[in-house]
C-alpha cells in the first residue's frame, strides 16, 4: 500500500536539551541584527536554518526533541496545513544537515526548539528558539526567516478535516514511548454507539492509517486475519476478545476509533490497546462539522442498530463475532464469499442471526438438526464450517446487514419468525422504551415473532430461565464489484 506523507497540523515545540560537551553554539542573537530574508519556498527557508544551526555550532549528530503538535501563530496553536508543510520541511532540512530527532523522550534529546509564525503585509515570518538543557532561557536564530503568502498554496492557513486527523494520530502515537518498534492493526472507525460505519469513518481509518505509517517506531499491519473455511483455530486464551483480529495479524497492538455528533461539532477519540486490552495511549479531537465533507450517518446502518439494539448490548466482553476480514464492519463486493469468526470467554451456546434493514432476520447457526453443544474458549470458530453444505455469496440486491450473536451458558429455545405477527418492541419504526420488561417477558411465551422483536425475545427467555444471555454484532456491507 503507498502511503501518501499527510499535511500535519503539527505545533513544533522542540526541545533540544545541550549536554555540556557540546554547549556551543554559535551566532545566536536577536533577530533584528540583520535584515529579513525573503524565500521562494519553505524548502530553501528550512534549509537556510539548518544552515545557520550548522554554521554555529560545535559538533554533529545532536539530538533535537520535536514536539509536533506546538507550531504556533501569535501564541495560538492552530491546526493549519502551513504548520504541518513547515515541519516536514524542517525535519528534512535539519535531519540532512546531520541533526537527529528524538520525536519522543524529551529527556533524550540535546536541544528544545520552539517553531512560530506570523503573517504580516503579504509575507510570513518564521521564527524559531532553542534551549539549552541547562539554561532556561530561549534564544532566537540570528538570521530572519520570511517567505511570501503568494508563494503558498491556497488555504493552508484553514483548518481542514486532514490537519485535524493528522493531529489526532500524533496525539494518539505519543503513548508508544519505549525502544523498538510497534505493529498495529487499526480496526475501521464507527460510530461510538452503535457501532456501524459511514462515508466520514472509512475516510477517517485511512487517514489516520496514513499518519501512523509514516510515524517513527509504528508499522501497520495491512494483512487481513483471513483464516479460510477452517472449522477452528486456536488463540491465547488470555487474549482480550476486542484485540483478537490483532492477534490474528500478527501485530502487538489494536487501534480503535469512535465518534459521536452533537451540534455543530463531532467528537473522534483514538484508542491503542494492547493484546490484552490494556489501553496505550487514546486521544480525542472535536472536529467542527462544517470541516467534514462526508457524512457522518448511515441510514440503513442506524435502522439495523435499532434492531439489534446495539446501543445496549449486554457482552460482557465474553462473545464476540467478526467476519473473516477482521473487523466490526467490512465490505464485501459482488462474487465474495462472506465468513464470520465467533469465540467465546468461557463454554457458551450460541444463536447466530443475519437481520436486514426491513426488519427480516434469517438464523445462520444452528441450522435445523443441528445438534446443540457449547463453544468452547481458546478458539476461534468460523461460521460457515468446513463440514457445512451452505455459503454466503455476495450478489445483488447490494446492501448493509447486521449479523448478530446471542451467547448463553443454557440452551434457549430458537423461535419461529414470521412477518405476520405485529412487532411488540417498536412503534412504527422506533424501539420502543415503555414497559420494556413486560414486553420481553411476554414475548418469552410466544413460539413466533416478528423479526424485529428478537432481542427482546432472547433477553426474555434468558430472564425466563435465569440463563446469562451475552451479545454481539457486527456489520456487512455488499457492494458491486
Amino acid at each position: 500500500m503507498t502511503i501518501i506523507r499527510t499535511v500535519v497540523c503539527l505545533l513544533l515545540s522542540i526541545n533540544l536539551i545541550l549536554p555540556s560537551p557540546a554547549r556551543a553554539f554559535l551566532g545566536f542573537g536577536s533577530s533584528s541584527e540583520t535584515s529579513p530574508s525573503t524565500y521562494a519556498t519553505l524548502a530553501e527557508m528550512a534549509d537556510a536554518m539548518a544552515g545557520e544551526m550548522k554554521a554555529g555550532h560545535a559538533g554533529m549528530g545532536l539530538k533535537l526533541y520535536l514536539d509536533r503538535e506546538d507550531v504556533r501563530e501569535d501564541r495560538e496553536a492552530r491546526c493549519v496545513p502551513f504548520a504541518g508543510m513547515l515541519v516536514n520541511e524542517l525535519e528534512r532540512a535539519f535531519s540532512r544537515t546531520g541533526f537527529i530527532f528524538e520525536g519522543r523522550n524529551i529527556d533524550q534529546a540535546d536541544y528544545i526548539v520552539t517553531v512560530s509564525y506570523q503573517r504580516t503585509a503579504g509575507k510570513v515570518a518564521v521564527y524559531l528558539k532553542l534551549k539549552g538543557a541547562r539554561n532556561d532561557s530561549y534564544r532566537n536564530l540570528k538570521g530572519s526567516y520570511e517567505i511570501l503568502l503568494e508563494k503558498l498554496p491556497p488555504g493552508c492557513f484553514t483548518e481542514n478535516l486532514d490537519a485535524k486527523l493528522a493531529r489526532l494520530a500524533q496525539k494518539v502515537s505519543r503513548g508508544w514511548n519505549r525502544a523498538g518498534a510497534l505493529s498495529l492493526f487499526v480496526n475501521p472507525v464507527v460510530e461510538a454507539r452503535k457501532k456501524y460505519t459511514s462515508p466520514f469513518s472509512e475516510y477517517a481509518t485511512r487517514k489516520l492509517k496514513a499518519t501512523l505509517a509514516d510515524l517513527p517506531l509504528l508499522k501497520i499491519i495491512e494483512e487481513k486475519p483471513a483464516l479460510g473455511k477452517s472449522a477452528t483455530r486456536s488463540i491465547e486464551k488470555s487474549a482480550d476478545l476486542a484485540t483478537a483480529d490483532a492477534l490474528l495479524a500478527g501485530a502487538d497492538a489494536v487501534v480503535e476509533g469512535g465518534y459521536l455528533r452533537g451540534g455543530e461539532m463531532l467528537n473522534l477519540s483514538v484508542t491503542i490497546k494492547d493484546l490484552k486490552g490494556k489501553v496505550l495511549a487514546s486521544a480525542e479531537e472535536n472536529i467542527p462539522i462544517a470541516l467534514i465533507q462526508f457524512s457522518p450517518d448511515n441510514d440503513a446502518a442506524e435502522t439495523l442498530a435499532q434492531i439489534a439494539d446495539t446501543e445496549h448490548e449486554a457482552s460482557g466482553g465474553a462473545v464476540r463475532i467478526a467476519t473473516v476480514k477482521g473487523g466490526a464492519y467490512q465490505v464485501f463486493r459482488e462474487g465474495e464469499v462472506v465468513s464470520f469468526t465467533l469465540q467465546v470467554t468461557r463454554p457458551l451456546y450460541l444463536y447466530v442471526y443475519d437481520i436486514n434493514p426491513g426488519g427480516g432476520v434469517n438464523l445462520l447457526y444452528p441450522k435445523a438438526g443441528e445438534p446443540e453443544t457449547p463453544k468452547l474458549p481458546g478458539m476461534v470458530h468460523v461460521l460457515p464450517e468446513e463440514s457445512d453444505t451452505w455459503e454466503i455469496r455476495v450478489e445483488s440486491p447490494y446492501g448493509t446487514d447486521a449479523v448478530k450473536v446471542f451467547a448463553s451458558d443454557r440452551r434457549l429455545p430458537i423461535p419461529r419468525v414470521s412477518d405476520q405477527i405485529a412487532s411488540r418492541s417498536f412503534v412504527g419504526n422506533t424501539r420502543s422504551l415503555v414497559r420494556v420488561d413486560k414486553v420481553q417477558k411476554e414475548l418469552a411465551s410466544q413460539p413466533v415473532i416478528n423479526g424485529r422483536d428478537l432481542v427482546d425475545y432472547y433477553k426474555g427467555v434468558a430472564a425466563r430461565s435465569g440463563a446469562k444471555l451475552y451479545e454481539s454484532t457486527v456489520y456487512v456491507e455488499t457492494r458491486a464489484k
